[in-house]
This record gives structure tokens, sequence and C-alpha cells, in this order.
């Protein structure tokens, strides 16, 4: 899945905090970044995201990174895949089940 950075929620949620504007420009002075790298950043245009970067408008913006980083799912999942993950939660649980039951089994019998 390709992953993209939005600014925008960020942006938006710190204007608000601190009920003033942040203008693109502001905001790459304030990170030390510069306003080209900010665009490429926003547009998607960025090839390989530059963490340095990504952190230096979290601490602007007082957020995380994950709150910048988005995953882009490409397609919607075929009904197999589906019931393939659904199977393998089914399976996880039911083995947490039966080790769990092992376990108190053990400890019952351990004089």
């Amino acid at each position: 899945m390709p992953t993209r950075i939005d600014i925008e929620p960020a942006l938006l949620k710190w204007q608000a905090k601190h009920r003033k504007r942040l203008t693109y420009e502001e905001l790459a002075k304030l990170a030390g970044i510069s306003i080209a790298a900010l665009y490429r950043m926003k547009s998607g245009e960025m090839i390989t995201p530059d963490l340095r970067k990504i952190n230096q408008l979290c601490k602007v913006l007082e957020c995380e990174p994950g709150e910048l980083i988005l995953r882009e799912q490409t397609g919607d999942m075929s009904a197999v895949t589906e019931l393939e993950v659904l199977h393998r939660e089914v399976m996880h649980e039911h083995e947490q089940r039966v080790s769990t039951k092992r376990r108190k089994k053990i400890a019952i019998s351990v004089p």
C-alpha cells in the first residue's frame, strides 16, 4: 500500500488550538525546511519521505508522525481474501483459548 503525507488535518488542529493562521510559508520557515520540500510532501511528489523533515513538521504542528503519514489502500479485498483473513483471526482466537486451557490444566495438576 502506498503512503502519502497529509499535513492539512494537523495544520488545522494547530490553527484551532492556537487561534491563529499559519501559512505554508510560515510553517516551512518554522520547521526549517524549504517551501519547495513542503509542497513536494503535500502534493505527493516526494519520492522518498525524509523522516527528518517530517519530524520537524511534527514539532511545529505539535503532532505525531503517524498523524501526517497515511497509508492508501490500493484496491478492494476479494471475497476470498476477506474469508482468509477471517479464518486466520478465528484460528488465532481458538489457539489462544486452547493454550489458556492447557495452562490452567497444568497449574491445577502440579502439586
